[in-house]
């Protein structure tokens, strides 16, 4: 290979705009890849206290009720409700550049049942043919996660209605909004 076509090539490594599929953001700290390894079976797990049961979301490595160190990763439920719903218009990242050419990137802040509140991607489609500004404050939501096409765990969040008791309808869900592909997972989940 010339040198012209190896600079090319590093050039492409180090410029996403110029790759033909960019991926997602891939840095995440070790309690950020701790969080993507207990989320990769397809259920919503969470680190809870061994000594006062609070939820902690984002992960950290104490308690941020009581100070304990003894947090245990436990499924938790995906019921919640709406605190905020805001669209991204704009980003630096390259993956989603691609994806606010059309339209904007919903974004949603959602309560659990636990008390906890999460940051995760809105999937509108599930709400059916409710009008986006009816999709409010205390609109009953459940938040899910999956791996997106860089392998790491993303919250999506759906309406209450919307099934998604099989991994299968919750592939189809991240597929949609085009967070990952079954060519880019393995074993296609």
């Amino acid at each position: 290979m010339s040198n012209k076509h190896t600079r090319r090539a590093r050039l492409k490594l180090n410029r996403p705009s110029l790759r033909e599929r960019a991926r997602p953001p891939k840095q995440r700290t070790p309690m950020g890849q701790t969080f993507t390894s207990a989320n990769y079976s397809g259920v919503l797990v969470m680190q809870h206290c061994q000594q006062c049961e609070v939820v902690q979301y984002p992960p950290r490595e104490i308690c941020q009720n009581c100070l304990g160190d003894e947090l245990i990763w436990r499924e938790t439920s995906t019921a919640g409700y709406l605190l905020s719903r805001i669209e991204l218009h704009h980003s630096l990242w390259e993956y989603f550049k691609r994806r606010l050419i059309d339209k904007p990137w919903p974004i949603a802040t959602v309560r659990l049942e636990n008390s906890t509140t999460v940051f995760s991607h809105l999937y509108l489609a599930s709400f059916g043919d409710l009008p986006l500004e009816a999709i409010r404050k205390g609109t009953a939501v459940q938040v899910f996660s999956h791996s997106d096409s860089s392998l790491n765990s993303v919250l999506i969040a759906v309406s209450a209605q919307c099934d998604i008791s099989q991994i299968k309808d919750r592939a189809a869900i991240a597929k949609t909004m085009g967070l990952t592909t079954a060519a880019e997972r393995p074993g296609g989940i």
